[in-house]
Formats: structure tokens, C-alpha cells, sequence
């Protein structure tokens, strides 16, 4: 008796317009010396390892292996290792096969989504365009939620399709995060999103930007071009950015006077502030404040 369980969720058009369905879920194991893949999948995803596979264009898979090791293969014959706490990301067109070694077999659990939704969820800069491999960190729940969640799919979903999707694209999210994945850019991106609150709590003052960077480890010149990829400008000029929307939001949404403004906002004057405020706007503050006023 096979106690492998596979689920296949069809899609209607309102879970496509929704921008994020599921397609299947399912939790195998594949013992030592056992064929793989197994039999009884569907012809939509069974494959061999002589052919490989490729999804179709409307659906990305999550594959974790949970427990053993084998090879996966993105391109023929370029073998990359896999094992326990491995999690693949597998995306339409791309061509790819893997199993389980035969010493050890595996166990493993995956679940099949889809939607423009989750296509900005693994599209760059959070994920790589292809060949997807994060390792989970063991002391971590992602094991566990996964395991979860493919039984909901299974006992639940046609009852509750929108909302278990969305708990599966929070999991694919939630390895963005994941402490073991942290190694390289993903760290950086990390370190600026620290950075980022850092600055938001401290708009007032003056902020010593290399010290911030060698708080999270890195030099000033890697931190600086870090930041400004993932922001999209130098640390300084988010800074003022923040400032500036802050300064509007005041002069918009209370009395505050303006020279109280401009301390809290971290400017060196009320002369500067000003200047500052009206290079961007046009108006001075004081304008600004009677414009939104509807004086």
C-alpha cells in the first residue's frame, strides 16, 4: 500500500484573475533503491531521467527535500547536489530532473502555484532568474509550516483556494528570508532594510553612514553601492527623502510650527529647510501648508 499522498487542484478562471492559484501539493518518500520518479504521478508531471521535464508556463513548483540527498540537473549532465533542508524553486520552461540518491532515497514535499502575484514574488532582486536553491536553516519552522500547508491543500482546498495560495506564497516569500539563505547579496539586502529602519528612527540627526556600514559588518564603499541598489539612491539622499515626506506630511496633517518641522526633520535651520522644501516643490512651506489648507 503506497502512503505517498498527491493532491491536483484544477484551475478556474477566477482563481486566475485572483493572481494566485495552486496547482497540487503532495509529500513523497522514496526509499533506498526504490525507481524514481514514481508511477502513479500524473502524465502532466511524471517524467524521466533520460527526458527531464518542464512545467508549464502557467506554473512554478516548490520542491523540498526534507530529509536525504540526490542531484538535481538544470542544464544536461551539470549535476548539483542536493539534500535535507534544501528548498528549489522549479519555473515554467525551465527544463530540469533530479532523484534521490539510490543509497539514501528521500523524502520530500512540494507544492505547485502560480499567478502574476507570485511572479513578482520570485522575480529579481529576491530570487535568481533560474536554478533557484535556497538552504533552509534547520531551526527554523519551514519544515514544519510547509508540511502543514501541503495538508490543508489536501483536505481543504477546494474549500479555501484563495486563501491557502496565499499562505503558500508567504512560504516561497519567507526563504527570501531564511537565516542559512543570509550569505552574500541576500545578507546585504538584510543589512539595508536595517539600514533603512535605522535611518527612519533617526531622521533628526546626523547619522555617521560609515559607522552604520561596519554596524552590519561591511566597509562604506560596499554599503554605499549595496544601498543604492537596493534603494535606488545613496544613503544621504534617502535620508532627505525621508525627511522631505515627513516634512510634507506635518506641514499637510497638523499646526506644528515650521521652525519645529525643520528641527525634528533634522534640517540645520528653518532658512535651510525651507530653501531645501521649496527647490522640490515650488512653494514655500509656509504655501504649501495654506494650499493644503485650502486657504
Amino acid at each position: 500500500m503506497n502512503d505517498n499522498k498527491i493532491f491536483y487542484c484544477p484551475i478556474s478562471p477566477i482563481q486566475r484573475k485572483f493572481g494566485l492559484y495552486l496547482t497540487g501539493a503532495g509529500c513523497e518518500i522514496t526509499r533506498p533503491g526504490e525507481p524514481y520518479p514514481h508511477e502513479y504521478h500524473s502524465s502532466e508531471y511524471y517524467f524521466t531521467w533520460e527526458n527531464g521535464r518542464v512545467l508549464a508556463d502557467w506554473e512554478y513548483q516548490l520542491l523540498y527535500i526534507r530529509e536525504g540527498r540526490g542531484v538535481i540537473e538544470f542544464q544536461r549532465g551539470k549535476s548539483i547536489a542536493v539534500g535535507g533542508g534544501d528548498a528549489i524553486i522549479l519555473r515554467p520552461g525551465e527544463w530540469h530532473r533530479y532523484r534521490p540518491d539510490p543509497e539514501t532515497g528521500w523524502n520530500e514535499a512540494y507544492i505547485g502555484i502560480g499567478g502574476e502575484y507570485l511572479e513578482r514574488i520570485v522575480a529579481p532582486p529576491f530570487f535568481s532568474p533560474a536554478g533557484t536553491i535556497v538552504k533552509v536553516a534547520a531551526e527554523t519552522m519551514f519544515d514544519g509550516d510547509l508540511v502543514s500547508l501541503v495538508e490543508q491543500i489536501q483536505s481543504a482546498g477546494a474549500e479555501h483556494p484563495y486563501s491557502l495560495a496565499l499562505k503558500a506564497a508567504s512560504l516561497i516569500a519567507s526563504l527570501f528570508e531564511t537565516p542559512v539563505a543570509q550569505s552574500g547579496k541576500p545578507a546585504r539586502n538584510v543589512a539595508m532594510r536595517k539600514a533603512n529602519l535605522f535611518i527612519a528612527h533617526n531622521l533628526g540627526g546626523v547619522i555617521d553612514f560609515p559607522a552604520l556600514a561596519g554596524r552590519y559588518g561591511m566597509g562604506y564603499t560596499l554599503f554605499r553601492r549595496s544601498f543604492r541598489e537596493y534603494n535606488g539612491m545613496a544613503p544621504l539622499e534617502y535620508q532627505n527623502a525621508l525627511r522631505f515626506r515627513r516634512a510634507m506630511h506635518l506641514l499637510g496633517n497638523s499646526n506644528v510650527p515650521i521652525a519645529q518641522i525643520a528641527k525634528e526633520t533634522g534640517f540645520k535651520s528653518p532658512a535651510y529647510f525651507s530653501k531645501f522644501f521649496h527647490d522640490r516643490t515650488g512653494l514655500s512651506p509656509i504655501r504649501y501648508r495654506l494650499e493644503r489648507s485650502g486657504k
